[in-house]
Parts: C-alpha cells; sequence; structure tokens
C-alpha cells in the first residue's frame, strides 16, 4: 500500500512535468527556430540528469541563471523558466521559486503569464502531497515499530510468567517433599521398625509384647495420618486471609469503597491471585491520584472460568495524567499477557472491567 502511494505522486509529478513541457513546445515553436530548439532540448537534458540522479536542487539555479542570460538575446527562451518554477516549488524551494515567478512576472506578458503561475501552483501542490506522504509513511513505520515492540513485551511477560510459574511449581514440590520427609517419613519408618519386631516377638511366642507392639503401630500409622492431614491443610490457601488481603487494600484507601466480593479467592492459581491483587491496588492508586470521588464501588466475582474485577468511581479524572500515565498501560499488558483482557468504560463515571482466566486448582 505505501509503495503504491509513493510510486502514483511520483508519477503524477513527472506527468505533469511532461505536460508542462509539451504546453511550452507548442508556445515557443510557433515558428521553426534552430537555436531556441537547441535550447529547449538542452532544458529537457538537465531536467532528465537531474530526475535520474541525485543532484543537489540547487545546481539548477545555474541553468536558471544561464537561461536569463541568453533570454537577454532571445526574449523568447524566457517562457522556459517555467519548468524551473515547478522543479523548485515541487522540492520545497519555495523563495528561489518565488523570486523566478516575480522575475517572471516583469518579464512575460499577459496571458502567457498565466502559464508560469500555473506551474507555480501545481508544484506547490506536489510538494504538499509528497509531504502529507512522506508524513504518513513515517507514522505508518512508527507505528509498525510501536507495534513491534508491544509484541516483544508481551512475549516477554508470558516468558517471566512461565518461569514464575515453573519456580512456582518447583518450590510446590520441594515443600511436600520436605513435609512427606520430615514428618510422614519419621512416623512410617518407626511403625514399619515396630512392625518387624512385632513379627519376630510372635515367633518367639512372646504375644503380649507383640500385642503391645501392635498397639504402638496403630499409635504411629495414626500419627502418620495426622500429620498428612497437617500437611495438606498447610498446603491449602487460606481463604479467610485471602479476602482479608484483598479487603485491606480498601479499608487502607484514602476514600470509602462499597465492596462485594462472591466467589473462593483461597481457589485461584497463585500466579492468578497475585495478579489480580496488583490490578486492584494499582486500579485504587490510579484513583487517589487522578480523582476526587465522592463514591467508589467495586467488585469481585470468581466462578469456575473466570474472575472478573469491576471498579467504578464518578471523581473527575485529569485527562493529562490518563493519557501519559504508565499505570494502566502496565495493567494491561500484566492482564493480556494472562490471557485475560481489561475495558475502561467513560461516562459520568469511570468504569474499570478486567476478567482474568481463574485456573482453579482442585484440591484433596
Amino acid at each position: 500500500m505505501r509503495e503504491e502511494r509513493v510510486f502514483s505522486s511520483e508519477l503524477v509529478a513527472r506527468l505533469l512535468w511532461g505536460l508542462l513541457l509539451l504546453a511550452s513546445f507548442f508556445l515557443l515553436f510557433v515558428e521553426l527556430d534552430a537555436l531556441l530548439l537547441l535550447v529547449f532540448l538542452l532544458v529537457i537534458f538537465s531536467h532528465l540528469l537531474r530526475w535520474r540522479f541525485a543532484i543537489p536542487t540547487y545546481w539548477m539555479l545555474v541553468d536558471v541563471i544561464s537561461l536569463v542570460g541568453v533570454s537577454f538575446f532571445l526574449p523568447a527562451i524566457e517562457l522556459l523558466l517555467t519548468l524551473y518554477l515547478f522543479y523548485f516549488a515541487l522540492k520545497g524551494k519555495p523563495l528561489i521559486a518565488l523570486i523566478l515567478f516575480l522575475y517572471c512576472l516583469f518579464s512575460i506578458q499577459m496571458p502567457l503569464l498565466l502559464f508560469p503561475a500555473a506551474a507555480l501552483l501545481l508544484g506547490l501542490v506536489m510538494f504538499l502531497w509528497n509531504r502529507d506522504c512522506t508524513l504518513l509513511r513515517q507514522s505508518t513505520d512508527s507505528l509498525r515499530a510501536k507495534v513491534h515492540h508491544l509484541d516483544q513485551q508481551q512475549e516477554q511477560l508470558l516468558l517471566d510468567y512461565h518461569q514464575g510459574m515453573e519456580v512456582s511449581r518447583m518450590q510446590e514440590r520441594e515443600h511436600i517433599a520436605r513435609i512427606l520427609h520430615d514428618s510422614l517419613g519419621h512416623e512410617l519408618t518407626a511403625a514399619h521398625l515396630t512392625v518387624k519386631a512385632g513379627s519376630a516377638l510372635l515367633q518367639q511366642g512372646q504375644v503380649e509384647r507383640a500385642v503391645q507392639a501392635q498397639s504402638k503401630v496403630e499409635q504411629r500409622l495414626q500419627a502418620a495420618l495426622d500429620q498428612l492431614k497437617l500437611a495438606v491443610r498447610q498446603l491449602q490457601p487460606d481463604e479467610e486471609r485471602e479476602n482479608r488481603r484483598l479487603e485491606q487494600l480498601f479499608e487502607q484507601f484514602s476514600y470509602p469503597v462499597e465492596v462485594l466480593i462472591s466467589g473462593d479467592l483461597a481457589f485461584l492459581e497463585p500466579s492468578v491471585r497475585h495478579v489480580l491483587y496488583t490490578v486492584v491496588r494499582e486500579a485504587l492508586t490510579n484513583i487517589a491520584k487522578h480523582a476526587k470521588p465522592s463514591r467508589v464501588t467495586a467488585s469481585i466475582d470468581i466462578n469456575n472460568t473466570m474472575a472478573r474485577f469491576v471498579i467504578e468511581n464518578d471523581g473527575v479524572f485529569d485527562k493529562s495524567a490518563q493519557q501519559t500515565g504508565n499505570g494502566l498501560r502496565y495493567m494491561r499488558r500484566r492482564v493480556e499477557a494472562m490471557g485475560g483482557s481489561m475495558a475502561i468504560i467513560k461516562g459520568q463515571t469511570f468504569k474499570l472491567i478486567i476478567t482474568l482466566p481463574t485456573g482453579i486448582k482442585e484440591w484433596v
């Protein structure tokens, strides 16, 4: 799309130059003049040379000065200055084009003066068009670079997230292994040794002592079972503590907040709980920094598929702070990196809606 736009503007510029060249030919050669034809061909060659090679624009002044000098002996040649008018206007040299047009104004009579005036106008129009195309091309390149940068950031966030999840799993496994070794391992080893001792006592006919050993085995196994239940309780998150942690964010906020929490926060994946906690904290921070609300409402709803957080306030936000702040952008990246979504609704109130996949764990 971009290459087609640049090609079309260049094509139109050359087409207009060709039309001006053709018009000047018919205006000059009412009668065939060999010297006039020679100068005309030299002008064409000069322009073609500059279209083909990247020669500085100011070198065209040499041609203009030469034509002005020749015009003292061949006045009709002044009409060829029209081509240079178009060239300087097209290349963004308005001062040179204006000086050249003023010279034509005093040296060319009406109605031929309309010819250089039209050339100047067409050159300026083409210059503005080329400039707009260039700005659009630069803007497109900048947007593509930003999109690429955001994609890289999202990939990095996803990588960090997966690495964090892997570290969390490894730490959880180590914790479980430590609990099993420190508590269950000791009790089961002792029970195993007691069973072997009881078997030996039975073989020796010491029934009473064997019964005592069996009783100790039962005690050891019961202790192991109690240790297993305790380990499971330690691994399970504390629902009341997790709820209280979020509630404290709202209670410690500088403005009163009406809060409604439904669902079981304790059964969210640790990474989801962490992001949810971070999002709530960032949302409250933005309200404190950029708004003066009289009423703030918040709700957290968790079901089997998603966690939904909605916070709304009726304060007046500082628009410049919203547009340039990094808080909302960072929040959106964190949420989208986990497969969630974030929406903002502005009206009489400012509402922030965030959804996250729950990743609910099934505990024994």
